[in-house]
């Protein structure tokens, strides 16, 4: 489910508090993260929606922005939060990884080309 999906769905129910709380007990973690190149802010925004209190108000901030494109999966009373790249995060990655992946094997075959032609 998008993460912003989830927002929506649980905005002013008592699902929403448990979260917010949830998410303020381990804002320390989330902080230390926020320094990592590619998730950091993501992190970032929910430090931030700990610190709003609640989904309105996180979504006037300009952290709201940074979380679209994130794909979640919460179980609040198993304690687990999980937010993975969503679909299309996904499919530009894959895409990077396949224009790395082309590019060593042409590599590796201007090496091999260039050893036989050496003997």
């Amino acid at each position: 489910m998008l993460f912003t999906a989830y927002l929506d769905s649980v905005e002013n129910t008592e699902e929403e508090a448990r979260f917010v709380e949830e998410l303020s007990t381990t804002k320390e973690h989330l902080a230390q993260a926020a320094r990592a190149p590619v998730v950091g802010k993501l992190m970032r925004a929910l430090v931030a929606l700990s610190d709003c209190g609640s989904i309105e108000a996180f979504m006037q901030t300009e952290y709201y922005g940074d979380i679209e494109g994130w794909d979640c999966y919460i179980d609040l009373d198993a304690g687990y939060l999980g937010i993975y790249p969503g679909a299309v995060m996904r499919k530009k990655i894959f895409g990077i990884f396949a224009c790395i992946c082309v590019g060593l094997f042409l590599l590796w075959l201007c090496r091999r080309c260039c050893r036989k032609k050496a003997k």
